[in-house]
C-alpha cells in the first residue's frame, strides 16, 4: 500500500476560543415599620440581568468539514517504507491533524505509537481516529483534554466544536464556535463557522439543562450585623445561618420556521432547600412560551411567561416551620436581543415587564408591576479571555409606596482560560436603590428618625468563580464559586454583608 505524504513545516497555527458566561447577583432590602421589627421574610429580589450566554441548540446536516486542500511536495511511501522512517512520520502527522485528514491520521497513528510518540501528538491523533470510527464520547474527552494543556491551539478546539456537534453537546458546541468567531481567521474558516451556528440553530430537538449547587449561607436572611443600634433602637433580625442545596432545572424546545423565525417553549424550575433552617426553603416555576428570529450573528426573542413562587415564609415563619406555601404568582413579557457587533464585540440587550401579585394578606401591600433594562457589552479578544460592562435599570412599583424603588446598577467582569487547565470569572458590581417614600410618617413619635426619610442603599457585589476544564464527571464540570454582598443604607438596620461559597454541579443532557 503506497501512501502520499504532505512534507510541510513543524509548525502550528495559533488559534483560541471563548467561554462566556456571566451570573447576576441577588439582592435583598428589608423594610422595618415602627415597631423596629426588621423584615427579612421576604425572598431576594432578583433582577433581570443580561450576560453572555450558552444557548441551547440542535443540528441538521452539517456544513463540510475543513480539510487540506495544499498541494505541497509530495512523496510515495509504502507503510513498511515509512516505518522506518521516524522524521517522515511525525512531518506527515502533523499538518494531517492540522489539517483534519481523519484518514491519513488513522493510518500513520498506529506506525507512530510505536515510534516513541510525543504525549500531546499521540493524544490529538487518538482524538481524531475516535472521532472518525464514531466514538464521539472517547473523542470528545480527549479533545477536553487537549484544549485544556494548549488552549490556544486552533485546529483542536475547531475539531473539538465539530466533535461536539455530532455528538449532540448543543450548548457546549455552540459556544466552541462563538469562540472561534473572535480570532483573527480567513474568510472561509469564518464561513464556514457560520455555517455550522446557523446549522444547529435549525435544530429542533429538546433541551434539559439542570444543576445542583451546596450553600453555606452565614446571612442567609440578610440581616443587619449583630450587636447594630441606632437612637436606642435594636433591630429584631439577627443574622442566621443555613446550609443546603440549591436546585435548577431547564427544559426546551424550538421549532424552525422559514427564514429564520422559531417559535420557543422553556420552562424553568428553581428551588432552595435548607437541611438546618428551613423556615428559607424555597420552589418557583417560570413558563415561557413565545418566538423570534435568529442568523449566525443576531437573535431576537419575544416570550411571554408566567411564574409561581412558593415559600416556607422566613423570619415570619416559626421555627420548625417546613411547608411551602404559594408566596407570589407573575405574569409578563421578556424580550431578549443578542448581536454581534464584530467577530470580537458582541452586545445583549434584556427588557421584561412583570405583574406581580402576592397571595398572603399582609403582603398585598407589595402588589404591583416592574420593569427592568439590562444592557452588556461583551469584548473577546481571544478564546481564552472575555471581558464585559453592564448596565441595569429595574424600577418597582407597589400599592404602598414605601415599597417600591428604583435601582440603577453597573457590572464589570472578566473571565480567563489559565495554562494547566484552570478557568475562572469575575465579577464586580455597584448599584444604588432609592425608595419611594419613608417607612414612617414623620409625625409617628415612636419612630427613629431615618423611618421618616427615602431610604437610599449602596449595594456592592463581587462574584469569583474557579474550575478545571479536564475534570469531567459524567459530562460534569465542578465549579467552586465564592460571592460577596454588602449594602450600606441611610437606614442602619438595612445594612448587612454576606458572604457565600457554593459548589456548583450542572450539566446539559
Amino acid at each position: 500500500m503506497n501512501l502520499m505524504i504532505n512534507l510541510k513545516p513543524l509548525t502550528f497555527l495559533p488559534f483560541f476560543g471563548r467561554l462566556v458566561f456571566l451570573s447576576g447577583v441577588i439582592y435583598n432590602t428589608a423594610w422595618a415599620n415602627t415597631v423596629i421589627p426588621v423584615d427579612n421574610s421576604r425572598p431576594d429580589e432578583t433582577f433581570s440581568q443580561t450576560s453572555p450566554k450558552q444557548h441551547l441548540f440542535s443540528q441538521k446536516p452539517k456544513p463540510t468539514e475543513p480539510t487540506s486542500s495544499a498541494s505541497s511536495q509530495q512523496i510515495s511511501l509504502t507503510i513498511e517504507q515509512l516505518a522506518s522512517r521516524p522524521d517522515l512520520v511525525l512531518r506527515a502527522l502533523i499538518p494531517a491533524l492540522k489539517n483534519n485528514d481523519m484518514r491519513g491520521v488513522e493510518i500513520l497513528l498506529p506506525i507512530y505509537a510505536k515510534q516513541s510518540p510525543d504525549p500531546f501528538l499521540l493524544k490529538w491523533a487518538q482524538a481524531v481516529v475516535a472521532r472518525k470510527q464514531g466514538k464521539l464520547n472517547e473523542s470528545v474527552r480527549l479533545y477536553r483534554q487537549i484544549i485544556a494543556e494548549k488552549p490556544n491551539l486552533q485546529p483542536a478546539r475547531l475539531q473539538l466544536a465539530i466533535a461536539l456537534t455530532q455528538n449532540r453537546e448543543n450548548e457546549a458546541a455552540k459556544a466552541q464556535f462563538n469562540q472561534l468567531r473572535s480570532e483573527n481567521l480567513p474568510a472561509p474558516l469564518l464561513t464556514l463557522i457560520d455555517s455550522y451556528i446557523d446549522t444547529i440553530n435549525q435544530r429542533d430537538s429538546w433541551n434539559v439543562y439542570g444543576g445542583v449547587n451546596y450553600l453555606h449561607e452565614n446571612n442567609v436572611n440578610n440581616a443587619p450585623p449583630k450587636g447594630t443600634k441606632a437612637e436606642g433602637f435594636t433591630p429584631s433580625s439577627q443574622p442566621e445561618k443555613a446550609h443546603g442545596l440549591s436546585y435548577f432545572i431547564n427544559l426546551s424546545k424550538n421549532w424552525s420556521l422559514a427564514h429564520g423565525f422559531f417559535t420557543e417553549f422553556s420552562a424553568d424550575i428553581n428551588g432552595k432547600y435548607y437541611w438546618d433552617n428551613h423556615k428559607y426553603d424555597e420552589f418557583s416555576t417560570r413558563l415561557n412560551l413565545g418566538g423570534g428570529y435568529r442568523n449566525a450573528k443576531t437573535e431576537v426573542k419575544l416570550m411571554p411567561f408566567v411564574e409561581q413562587f412558593w415559600y416556607v415564609g422566613g423570619e415570619n415563619a416559626t421555627k420548625d416551620a417546613r411547608t411551602l406555601h404559594r408566596y407570589s404568582k407573575s405574569s409578563g413579557i421578556n424580550l431578549d436581543v443578542d448581536y454581534w457587533l464584530t467577530p470580537n464585540w458582541k452586545i445583549s440587550t434584556v427588557l421584561e415587564y412583570t405583574e406581580q401579585r402576592y397571595i398572603q394578606p399582609q403582603r398585598q401591600n407589595s402588589n404591583g408591576n416592574s420593569y427592568s433594562i439590562s444592557n452588556t457589552l461583551i469584548y473577546m479578544p481571544n478564546s481564552q479571555q472575555f471581558w464585559f460592562v453592564g448596565l441595569d435599570y429595574y424600577q418597582k412599583n407597589t400599592r404602598l409606596k414605601a415599597y417600591a424603588f428604583e435601582r440603577q446598577g453597573i457590572r464589570l467582569g472578566w473571565g480567563q482560560e489559565w495554562p494547566k487547565g484552570i478557568s475562572t470569572r469575575l465579577q464586580t458590581s455597584y448599584a444604588t436603590r432609592t425608595y419611594r417614600a419613608p417607612s414612617a410618617e414623620k409625625n409617628m413619635i415612636f419612630a427613629p428618625s431615618f423611618f421618616k426619610v427615602v431610604q437610599k442603599n449602596h449595594e456592592y457585589g463581587v462574584n469569583f468563580t474557579i474550575w478545571h476544564r479536564s475534570l469531567h464527571w459524567l459530562g460534569i464540570t465542578p465549579k467552586i464559586t465564592w460571592a460577596y454582598q454588602k449594602t450600606t443604607s441611610n437606614n442602619p438596620f438595612s445594612e448587612y454583608d454576606r458572604n457565600r461559597i457554593y459548589l456548583t454541579f450542572s450539566k446539559t443532557f
